[in-house]
C-alpha cells in the first residue's frame, strides 16, 4: 500500500509539472528543483512551478491527516473486536510499523520540499521497498521449495519406515525359527545325554557283575535287554513324535495368528483413514460454515437480550400502570372519580 501510494504521488507530480528552465535559487514565489524521470528511467534535475509544490506538500499533508484518522478508527474498534490472536497481532504491529516508516518519508519529504524544493528520502523509500518486494518474492519462492523437498524428505522417510517394518517382521519369523530350532536340539541333546548315561549305568554294573568274587544272581539274558532298549526307545520315539506335533501345531497357530493380527491392522487401518477423511471434510465443511455459525449465535444472543429487554420494559410498564391505578383509585381520579360520591355516601349513613 505505501508503494503505490509513493507512485501515485510521484507519476501525479510529474505528470502534471510543466516544464521549466532551472533556476539557480530556491525561494516560495520562484520554481522549485525537483527530479524529473529521463526517457531511461533515471532521475535527472528538473523544476516544477510553486503551486505544483504546493500541491504536492498539501497532498503529503492531506495523506498524513488521513493516516491518522485511520489510526484512530482502528483504535477505537479495536476494544470491540475482543482478544485478538497472535496473527492478527503480528499483521497490527506491521501496519502500525508501515504507517510510522511512511509518516517519517512524509515529513521528511516535506521538510526537504520546504528546504531545497527536492524528495530524495522519497525515492530512497520508493526504491527500498521495490528491493523489498523482490526480496519477499524471493523467500517465497525459497519458501514453495522447502515446503516441497520436506514433502519430498517425508515420502522418503514414510517409505523407509515401511521398509523398515517389513524386516523387522521377517526378522521376528527368523528369529522364532531359530528360537524353536534351538529348543529342538536342546531337547536332542537332552534325551542322547539321558541315553548314554543309563547306558554307562548299565555297562558298569556288568563290569561289576563279571569282576564279583561271590556269586550272584545270574546276569540277565540278552532277550531281555533288548526288550528293555526296544521299550525305551519306543517311549523316546514317542516323545518326539509328541513334541513335533507340538511344534507343528503352534507353528499353524503362529501363522493363522499373524494373518489374523494383519488382516485386522489392516482394517484398522482403513477405519483410520477413513476416519480422518472424514475429519478433514468435517474441518472443511465446519470452516465454510464458520461464519453463518458465529452469525447465527450472534443473532441468538442478540435476539435474548432484546427478549430481556422488552420483558424488563413489560414489567417495568405493568408495575407503573398498577401503581397509578391504585393511585387513581384511592384518589378517585379520572375513570374512577364516582368513588367520591360513593365515600360521602358513606360518610352520611355513618354519622347518622
Amino acid at each position: 500500500m505505501c508503494i503505490t501510494i509513493t507512485k501515485r504521488l510521484l507519476i501525479l507530480s510529474h505528470a502534471f509539472a510543466p516544464t521549466y528552465v532551472k533556476l539557480p535559487t530556491v525561494q516560495v514565489n520562484r520554481k522549485i528543483r525537483y527530479l524529473r524521470p529521463a526517457g531511461t528511467g533515471s532521475y535527472t534535475g528538473g523544476c516544477i512551478g510553486a503551486l505544483d509544490a504546493l500541491l504536492l506538500a498539501i497532498n503529503l499533508e492531506v495523506m498524513l491527516l488521513q493516516m491518522k484518522i485511520i489510526e484512530r478508527s482502528a483504535e477505537r474498534r479495536l476494544p470491540e473486536s475482543g482478544q485478538e490472536n497472535k496473527r492478527e497481532k503480528q499483521v497490527r504491529e506491521k501496519l502500525s510499523k508501515d504507517r510510522h516508516i511512511l509518516k517519517e518519508v512524509i515529513i521528511r519529504t516535506l521538510a526537504e520540499l520546504a528546504e531545497g524544493g527536492e524528495w530524495y528520502t522519497l525515492k530512497k523509500a520508493v526504491n527500498m521497498f521495490e528491493k523489498n518486494a523482490g526480496s519477499l518474492i524471493t523467500l517465497r519462492t525459497q519458501n514453495q521449495k522447502l515446503k516441497m523437498s520436506l514433502d519430498s524428505m517425508n515420502r522418503e522417510l514414510q517409505e523407509n519406515r515401511q521398509k523398515r517394518v517389513l524386516e523387522i517382521r521377517s526378522c521376528d519369523f527368523k528369529v522364532a525359527s531359530l528360537r524353536d530350532s534351538i529348543k529342538d536340539t536342546l531337547l536332542n541333546a537332552r534325551i542322547q545325554f539321558d541315553y548314554t548315561e543309563r547306558w554307562l549305568c548299565a555297562r558298569a554294573e556288568s563290569v561289576d557283575l563279571q569282576f564279583q568274587v561271590a556269586p550272584a544272581a545270574p546276569a540277565p539274558k540278552p532277550e531281555h535287554e533288548n526288550c528293555v532298549h526296544d521299550e525305551l526307545l519306543r517311549a523316546y520315539m514317542l516323545q518326539i513324535k509328541e513334541r513335533e506335533d507340538l511344534l507343528q501345531y503352534w507353528k499353524q497357530r503362529y501363522a493363522a495368528d499373524t494373518a489374523d493380527i494383519d488382516v485386522r491392522l489392516r482394517d484398522q487401518y482403513e477405519r483410520l483413514r477413513v476416519t480422518a477423511a472424514r475429519r478433514e471434510e468435517m474441518e472443511k465443511l465446519y470452516k465454510l460454515h464458520e461464519g453463518e455459525m458465529r452469525a447465527w449465535l450472534t443473532f441468538k444472543k442478540e435476539r435474548a437480550a432484546r427478549l430481556a429487554r422488552e420483558a424488563r420494559l413489560r414489567n417495568a410498564a405493568t408495575r407503573i400502570q398498577a401503581w397509578w391505578r391504585g393511585v387513581m383509585v384511592r384518589r378517585a381520579l379520572g375513570s374512577f372519580r364516582y368513588l367520591r360520591n360513593l365515600k360521602k355516601i358513606g360518610s352520611k349513613t355513618k354519622k347518622k
